[in-house]
């Protein structure tokens, strides 16, 4: 098992959202929300220097718009995304905030800002609470989506080749939600042998690893997946990439197939490690329609310089050796 200590966590953490700021000659890209915690950038917005702000607002698996334009831009479109990022003044910094953004949409941006070599931070802000369900079955112990649009790959990642679909490992990065766990193996159909559950412990409360196995139960139980349970922090996305470089390095499959149904970080995890991957890899995802109201106030607010793990002149993945984390 490889040693944690030896790796990069390049995070900046700070215990209160209104204490970041962006820096100055800044691009900051977030998305429209209801929920409390995509609330923060109201704290500073009126106060920050230099700073060009992009609101995002209906998304979906194929395009969004964004808030002043009529035109919509194309996730499958690289000259779509190209105009995105264009503008006629240079800046130093891309500041994408993930927190109100679907998957979909902050994936696309992410690849196609790194493959242009500018230095990307996301910005993610952790819920205080999530809405727990008002009657709970097995599975449902938080009521956090209406129901999910149907498995598929992100746009504009790998999908696999009809041999690399016949021998995958399968790693589902688990959240709460018991039931989207159990579509995607009925979906996905992986050996259960090849399923290598990721859960996020330590969790942004002490106690979420436990209800995550606990919604999770059925299908872990059903499989015997919890046997072959790994682990990562739920906010920290390097841990999450470093343990998939891992689990790849072990597993005897040709290929890859890993389930965002957990935490954004660890989403965000899997999609530096697919574009950096020498093993074919695959995101599959649900898709779910968020409820409103489904988390509660912010707790904090996490920066991470996902730019440090490539090349700025090559946009390719470089091996991390030292490990540092500056909290404020």
């Amino acid at each position: 098992m490889r040693e944690t200590k030896e790796l990069v966590v390049y995070t900046e953490t700070y215990e209160n959202a209104s204490q970041f700021r962006p820096k100055e000659n800044s691009i900051f890209i977030f998305g429209s929300s209801s929920e409390d915690r995509a609330g923060h950038i109201d704290s500073w917005r009126a106060t920050a220097e230099s700073v060009t702000f992009k609101e995002i607002h209906s998304e979906s698996n194929i395009n969004f718009f964004l808030k002043g334009e009529l035109n919509p831009y194309s996730l499958r479109s690289d000259g779509d995304l190209s105009r995105f990022f264009s503008t006629p003044d240079s800046y130093d910094v891309v500041y994408l905030d993930i927190t109100g953004l679907t998957h979909s949409v902050w994936a696309g941006l992410l690849k196609k800002a790194i493959l242009s070599k500018l230095h990307v931070i996301v910005i993610y802000v952790e819920p205080d609470s999530y809405l727990r369900s008002s009657a709970p079955v097995e599975g449902q112990i938080y009521d956090l989506s209406s129901r999910i649009q149907g498995i598929s790959p992100l746009p504009g990642f790998a999908v696999l080749s009809s041999r690399g679909n016949a021998d995958f490992t399968f790693v589902p990065l688990l959240g709460f939600e018991g039931t989207r766990l159990r579509f995607m193996i009925e979906q996905v159909q992986p050996g259960h042998e090849r399923i290598t559950p990721v859960i996020g412990s330590p969790g942004f409360k002490p106690w979420y690893v436990f209800e995550t196995y606990l919604g999770n139960k059925s299908a872990l139980t059903e499989t015997d997946a919890w046997q072959s349970a790994r682990y990562a922090p739920a906010n920290c996305p390097f841990s999450c990439f470093y343990l998939l470089e891992e689990i790849s390095e072990s597993s005897e499959a040709n290929a890859l197939k890993i389930a965002l149904i957990g935490t954004k970080p660890h989403a965000l995890g899997a999609v530096l490690f697919s574009m950096s991957s020498q093993k074919p890899t695959e995101l599959v995802h649900d898709h779910p329609i968020r409820k409103t109201g489904r988390t509660d106030g912010m707790a904090r607010l996490l920066a991470y310089n996902v730019s440090f793990l490539f090349d700025e002149n090559s946009g390719i993945y470089k091996r991390a050796q030292l490990t540092t984390s500056r909290r404020r």
